[in-house]
């Protein structure tokens, strides 16, 4: 519990100029607010900067008298000298901010206004900061910043942080060059940012500016990291697709290196709807970098046949990697035809790394195929802890999609379901992983089974 959430028994007869410092800060949360008005006039009245901190929580206070005495009592703290102790005051005045009993938009605002005169005080004695901090102080020193090279050289340099908030604030303030060729260099400065959400933004800009040279910025970006990023460059090329599309073969056509070059060439020849696209992407399906593959085959399914899809689902499905075998469950929720269930089921069952993908893409099917395939993998046992919890998660949500399902089980589902549902006590013994439904089967499974006339 945060220290001035708390309250101290009052104790009558206190005189607060006989009490130290401690003792007046202890006293100015007491339960009585004419005890707490006391110690809030002398703390002021003593100018102790370690009295900030109680001073900024005592301006929300209930009682009118306190909470005006705080109010004024603060600016006696707000000189150059004390702006360390403020540096220190920070998670009380946070607080201030979340007030809502009254309103502290004059104290704040004054706050604020001495605090931007100090900034750098403030950022050499503030303790560590969490990302909400940082950014309000970085809204004191923007603000503070008239002189237009000081203000690029702090946008230049803060858009590249990792918090996506604070590049926006530095995007935001863009407006404030009435030269466009400083807002071309804080956009070029996000172009090289780390996060993919900032360089798509400095992107748009720049060709906003509709200058010559930003197709250049865009042909480089043809081949960024982020999918998004690649996508939004493409689509914006003016000119010389051929250059980018002969320069992507190029590198699918070295030998094995980093997986992110090759990855991106791929996807820049989909873009462009290049016609070796598919040949390409039949040929890396099988390699060993687990982003190329999956990307190939992503690529392979969306030309494939709906015919031929299933056994390339299967395969999928089988792979080691999980992120490829989640193109297979992607691909099936999209709308693809559903493999055979009882292959499926078999897989599941034989590998019990896959039975969460099996899991997910029966989902898509016969609620009954569905259950039917968690009843076997408790028959199986030997359940990982991951699985456990998976299994308790696809128990729950059959219960739920059912009450919106009007499907009849076939018999061979129905004489399976029955024959396992009897068994539902060796199913489920009671020493049991902590994590397998520890409150055993829903009630809703017994349900449908008896709505359904399976038992």
């Amino acid at each position: 519990m945060k220290w001035w959430k708390t309250r101290t028994e009052a104790v009558q007869g206190l005189e607060a100029s006989a009490l130290d410092t401690n003792a007046l800060l202890a006293l100015a949360r007491s339960t009585d607010g004419y005890q707490r008005e006391a110690a809030v006039v002398e703390l002021v009245r003593r100018v102790d900067p370690q009295a900030i901190a109680v001073l900024l929580v005592c301006a929300g206070d209930w009682v009118f008298e306190v909470r005006h005495a705080a109010r004024q009592g603060l600016a006696a703290f707000m000189r150059d000298d004390l702006a360390a102790h403020w540096a220190r005051a920070l998670p009380a005045l946070a607080f201030t901010y979340r007030v809502r009993r009254t309103d502290l938009s004059e104290l704040t605002g004054s706050i604020e206004e001495f605090l931007a005169r100090n900034i750098d005080a403030l950022e050499k004695n503030a303790p560590a900061l969490d990302d909400s901090a940082r950014r309000w102080i970085f809204t004191l020193r923007l603000r503070r910043t008239d002189d237009a090279s000081a203000l690029l050289a702090l946008l230049c340099r803060n858009v590249h942080s990792n918090d996506l908030s604070m590049s926006r604030l530095c995007l935001g303030a863009v407006d404030r060059f009435a030269d466009p060729a400083d807002r071309r260099k804080v956009f070029e400065a996000a172009c090289r940012s780390r996060l993919p959400r900032v360089r798509m933004t400095g992107m748009r800009e720049l060709l906003a500016l509709q200058q010559s040279d930003a197709q250049a910025f865009v042909r480089t970006m043809c081949f960024d990291r982020s999918a998004g990023v690649r996508s939004l460059a493409v689509g914006t090329l003016a000119a010389g697709k051929e250059d980018i599309a002969e320069r992507a073969k190029s590198i699918l056509a070295r030998p094995a290196g980093e997986a992110h070059p090759a990855v991106a060439a791929l996807h820049v020849l989909h873009l462009l709807r290049d016609p070796q696209t598919a040949v390409l992407a039949r040929s890396l399906a099988r390699s060993p970098v687990v982003a190329l593959r999956r990307l190939a085959s992503s690529l392979v399914l969306s030309t494939t046949a709906e015919g031929e899809q299933q056994a390339q689902l299967t395969a999928l499905l089988a792979d080691s990697s999980p992120k490829v075998r989640r193109v297979a469950v992607e691909h099936v929720r999209r709308g693809a035809s559903l493999p055979s269930p009882e292959v499926l089921m078999r897989m599941g069952l034989e590998r019990p790394e896959v039975a969460g993908d099996v899991m997910a893409m029966l989902g898509c099917g016969s609620p009954w195929d569905r259950l039917l395939f968690v009843l076997r993998l408790l028959e199986g046992g030997g359940l990982s802890a991951s699985l456990c919890g998976s299994v308790t998660i696809e128990l729950d949500a059959w219960g739920k999609a059912m009450d919106n399902a009007y499907v009849q089980p076939q018999a061979k589902q129905a004489a399976a379901l029955t024959r396992l549902w009897s068994r539902r006590a060796q199913l489920l013994p009671q020493e049991r992983p902590p994590g397998l439904l520890p409150r055993g089967f829903p009630d809703a499974v017994e349900y449908h089974l008896r709505t359904y006339r399976v038992i």
